[in-house]
């Protein structure tokens, strides 16, 4: 499991976030990645603890030592592959997931937890930069459609027939 010794070595470090007043003037990323040697270093922390159990505050379930290892290994590909085993979406959930998981780290008893939020992005930005995440497009198509109605900021827009219980 990557380096015995990387939570002992290594202290926390986190992205930081482009200033308030950029932001404010478009819809782009304004998360700041690590670079790559920031990102081996931060999986590193990773120790072999035994008992994941940043598995269990995941609620996907992700593998997060395995892909943390294979960060430190500098296998962003196996990586890529191992976290979409579990999880079908991770350039979405690693941006809005509260990360569970890094409050569930075993680190977390005395150290600060390892980066799990920050290496998931950083994987999936990769695998997406590489091409390795290409749609999978079905062989044959149904024809049926589907509407999500009546959830986040779209349900407003709704006239109020079209809501369920409405007049």
């Amino acid at each position: 499991m990557g380096k015995i010794t990387g939570f002992l070595e290594a202290d926390r470090q986190d992205r930081k976030y482009l200033p308030a007043s950029d932001r404010i003037r478009n819809f782009r990323e304004f998360v700041i990645p690590l670079d790559q040697s920031a990102l081996r270093t931060q999986a590193s922390r990773c120790m072999d603890c035994g008992i994941p159990y940043c598995h269990n505050g995941c609620p996907v379930n992700n593998q997060i030592p395995d892909w943390n290892d294979l960060v430190y290994r500098d296998d962003f590909e196996e990586a890529s592959r191992n976290l979409h085993s579990t999880n079908n979406f991770p350039e979405f959930t690693g941006r809005i997931c509260p990360a569970p998981c890094e409050a569930s780290c075993t680190l977390n008893l005395t150290e600060q937890p390892v980066t799990i939020k920050t290496i998931e992005c950083a994987i999936v930005d990769r695998a997406w930069n590489e091409g390795w995440i290409v749609p999978q497009v079905p062989v044959v198509k149904t024809g049926k459609r589907v509407a999500v109605v009546g959830g986040g900021p779209c349900g407003p827009c709704l006239r109020p027939a079209a809501r369920p219980g409405g007049p």
